[in-house]
């Protein structure tokens, strides 16, 4: 067994990498920069992880948000991996614990928000460390095309020119070609290996049903014959996370909100509750869910339509991350994609943000009015080639895919396509 297979089965337990992780893992030990796109449960933390141990240095983290890397930290320190998290959260002491943990070399992945990733006094400390990999998590945020821009990203170039010999690796699981080629730019990659594996869940069952009136009856009728199991309603506005929940608390389904209104303190017991089992339901506005380490989610359920088919792919992906057969239905009317669009011609300041808006919005409720199979316009969207039928999606299967008011027998599996790998440009998978 050599090193790689020796690291990954002793500190994770695995006996063998998901597809791409060992050739992404051996590009990047090779000094090679790598995007990789992997679908949510392939794997993308083991991608840095690995080669964080591999030798004496620092591996930096640039993550999004606090709770992802707390829960990332908690994790990898569980394991015995030396892992620590510089953010606005820690004290005075924390932070000097940390800073002298650096300097003893007894810190072997550091995870960092954006903004500290590129503050002065921060890179000058880290020039002084040997920094051997750098890593992007929800790297589509850089993207002005991805579906959740934040302008901090657009600065981690800076990295790149204060650390020109060091290997950088941007990892997402939602990117479509031009979001991947933007991100490459963007972060000033070096001719990259550019890994995409499939999009296709073949275990998620997709299902869209009319918000008309008596929608909540059917989600309420849904919940309650889904007892046991666990999942996520995902609405709007925090607003329509707080009535949801209460409302099926009083018709008989436990259920919590969550959405960044909240204190932090309630946030962490809401998610805390939620991955224990003790409530089954969050209802949710898209605050929750990244990073959300629960493999057994059992259904996820759009209340309201997203903006775009990322955000619905990303967030229905968290269902049946253990491969378990799940559940993803969304509520769609006329009226929602109308609000949407006002929205973007209100809210967004140049013609060119309201035009990709636009744009993408569109695509969501095609995928949302189709009558073909669901799985193939999605993953179409994504750049892959799928055929159907895939008996997974109720134009596929309607009566093998359990409607939002009753319980019925799953049948029919996804036929996933095999595609082809080349070096340097793009790797792609289709099953």
């Amino acid at each position: 067994m050599d090193r790689l297979n020796l690291i990954l089965q002793r500190y994770f337990g695995h006996s063998a990498f998901n597809p791409y992780q060992r050739e992404i893992i051996e590009d990047l030990l090779a000094g090679r920069d790598v995007l990789a796109v992997l679908a949510t449960g392939g794997g993308k933390s083991l991608c840095y992880q690995v080669p964080g141990l591999m030798g004496d240095g620092v591996t930096l983290v640039i993550s999004p948000l606090i709770a992802l890397m707390k829960d990332q930290v908690d994790d990898l320190q569980a394991r015995g991996i030396g892992a620590e998290a510089l953010n606005s959260s820690g004290s005075y002491a924390t932070t000097r614990r940390i800073l002298s943990e650096l300097e003893e070399g007894l810190v072997q992945i550091l995870y960092v928000s954006p903004e500290k990733a590129v503050d002065d006094d921060f890179l000058d400390l880290m020039a002084s460390l040997p920094v051997t990999l750098i890593a992007v998590d929800e790297a589509h945020c850089i993207s002005m095309w991805g579906h959740q821009f934040r302008p901090e990203y657009r600065s981690l170039r800076l990295l790149k020119e204060r650390f020109p010999g060091v290997p950088m690796v941007a990892l997402t699981a939602t990117a479509t070609p031009d979001v991947r080629d933007d991100i490459a730019r963007q972060l000033d990659l070096a001719d990259p290996s550019v890994y995409v594996g499939s999009f296709n869940r073949d275990n998620l069952r997709y299902t869209v049903v009319p918000k008309e009136e008596g929608a909540y009856e059917r989600l309420r009728a849904y919940l309650r014959g889904h007892r046991k199991d666990s999942g996520i309603v995902y609405v709007g506005t925090r607003e329509g996370a707080e009535t949801l929940a209460a409302r099926l608390r009083a018709g008989g389904v436990s259920a919590l909100p969550y959405h960044a209104g909240m204190t932090a303190a309630a946030r962490a017991e809401t998610q805390d509750r939620f991955i224990s089992g003790k409530v089954p339901v969050v209802c949710a506005t898209s605050a929750f869910g990244m990073g959300i380490d629960k493999p057994d989610v059992r259904f996820v359920v759009h209340y309201d339509m997203p903006k775009t088919l990322e955000a619905y792919y990303q967030e229905s992906g968290r269902a049946g991350r253990d491969g378990g057969e799940s559940d993803c239905i969304l509520f769609y009317n006329d009226d929602t994609a109308r609000r949407l669009r006002s929205f973007i011609d209100r809210d967004l300041p140049s013609e060119f943000q309201r035009e990709v808006a636009r744009s993408k919005l569109q695509s969501m409720a095609d995928y949302c009015t189709t009558t073909e199979c669901r799985r193939e316009r999605l993953l179409e969207y994504f750049g892959e080639c799928f055929k159907a039928p895939c008996g997974g999606c109720d134009a596929c299967a309607p009566s093998g895919i359990p409607a939002a008011g009753r319980e019925e027998s799953r049948t029919g599996t996804a036929r996933p396509r095999s595609g082809r790998r080349k070096r340097g440009a793009a790797r792609s998978a289709s099953g």
